[in-house]
C-alpha cells in the first residue's frame, strides 16, 4: 500500500516541478518591468524549493503503516 502512495506522491511532485517551470519561464519572458522582475525570480524560486523540500519532509515523516492500520481496523 505504501508503494501505491509513494508512487502517486511522486506523480504529483514531478507535476509540481513542471508547473514551477512553467511559472518561472512565463515570469521570466512576459515580466512588464525588468527590474521587478530580477527581484520576483529568485523570491519565487527560493520560496518554491523550501515548500518543496518542507513538503517532502512531512510526507517522510508520516508513519504511513500506523495510518493504514487504523483506517483498515476502522472500517
Amino acid at each position: 500500500m505504501f508503494y501505491i502512495i509513494l508512487t502517486l506522491y511522486t506523480i504529483l511532485l514531478v507535476s509540481f516541478i513542471f508547473i514551477a517551470i512553467f511559472i518561472v519561464y512565463h515570469l521570466h519572458r512576459y515580466s512588464i518591468h525588468a527590474e521587478i522582475n530580477k527581484i520576483m525570480l529568485p523570491i519565487f524560486i527560493i520560496i518554491s524549493a523550501i515548500l518543496f523540500f518542507a513538503n517532502i519532509i512531512f510526507f517522510f515523516s508520516i508513519d504511513w503503516e500506523s495510518l493504514f492500520s487504523k483506517i483498515l481496523f476502522f472500517s
